[in-house]
């Protein structure tokens, strides 16, 4: 297993220590609104693998199968009728951090990172397992790099978020990289986790959580320096994950880092994302959430419990919620 240093991963995530990460975001104004609160309370499935910690999931309808990744151990699993299994390797993988499976291209995507900023790639394999392209993100620009979060526009281009830098990068079908979108306020503050969860909306633009900010932006593809925040009305806590349900409903895991205002967000629009409303909540609080994925038309929100890594700990068991 590959050794992952706590302090590090601590500035990664932006963190002094992990006390300190749980503000207090308590909003009185929110208790006001009208809107659907839920907690979740069944047990979800469950994972049994040593030290796994997954930050990345995605469902594979073809193969009724849930991929998850690996920030320890660099590799990518499989949860088939709740049995984990390891999917793919590479001897190039340090930190496997978010996948994105591409049903039309019959592929799978994969961000690989090294904690240290040192490495920041995007994988591709098809569905069956073989290896498509490796490609190397981190030479494209100076600097430290993070490779978080990736999607998949109408023809098979891939963007990836960049936690480091405050870029987006844009790869072709073929692997071939370029930087999609820089700049500087979109750079994390020194020590935190800026860019985070990355969706494709149909009709021509990303949507992108910017975790320090605690903010949404959308990026036109035609013009992505024309990118804008999206004025919300309700407060996020730490975005990291996001899916678009439809056109006009985005899911938005805000993990607040493992304290009582982890939850799952929804956000509604009706301007194209030049606004959001918040219309629904699924409470999970006190687990550190990351990201969501959709099976059978239902919401699945991955507890990955970076909080005991964070505090040094251990633990062999992780859950994927039903969050409806």
């Amino acid at each position: 297993m590959k050794k992952i240093c706590t302090a590090v991963l601590c500035m990664v995530l932006g963190l002094s220590g992990l006390s300190c990460s749980k503000e207090n975001h308590e909003n009185p104004d929110l208790l006001q609104l009208d809107l659907k609160v839920k907690v979740v309370n069944e047990p979800g499935i469950v994972i049994y693998e040593p030290d796994l910690y997954p930050e990345g999931l995605d469902y594979d309808k073809r193969d009724n199968r849930f991929l998850i990744s690996s920030i320890t151990r660099g590799d990518v699993g499989q949860v088939i009728d709740g049995e984990y299994s390891v999917w793919v390797t590479n001897p190039d993988f340090v930190s496997t951090i978010g996948l994105h499976v591409d049903q039309s291209g019959k592929r799978v995507l994969i961000t690989n990172s090294n904690i240290d900023g040192s490495l920041a790639a995007l994988a591709a394999y098809d569905l069956s397992g073989e290896f498509i392209f490796y490609t190397e993100l981190h030479p494209l620009r100076p600097g430290g790099h993070f490779a978080n979060d990736v999607t998949v526009d109408h023809k098979g281009n891939a963007y990836v978020t960049d936690s480091y830098a405050g870029i987006l990068y844009k790869l072709n079908p073929q692997g071939e990289a370029e930087i999609f979108l820089e700049d500087p306020a979109l750079a994390p503050a020194p020590g935190a986790f800026g860019l985070n969860g990355i969706d494709y909306d149909p009709r021509g633009f990303l949507l992108v959580g910017k975790a320090d900010g605690n903010i949404l932006i959308k990026v036109p593809l035609d013009d992505p320096h024309a990118w804008s925040q999206i004025n919300v009305d309700a407060p996020l806590f730490s975005p990291d994950g996001l899916y678009l349900k439809n056109p006009n409903e985005l899911l938005v895991v805000s993990n607040d880092f493992g304290g009582e205002n982890s939850r799952v967000q929804t956000f509604r629009t009706k301007d194209k994302w030049e606004t959001a409303t918040l219309v629904e909540e699924i409470l999970t609080p006190n687990e550190f959430t990351t990201t969501i994925t959709m099976r059978k038309n239902s919401p699945y929100v991955l507890v990955a419990h970076l909080d005991v890594l964070l505090a040094g700990g251990s633990t062999d068991a992780f859950t994927i919620l039903k969050a409806e």
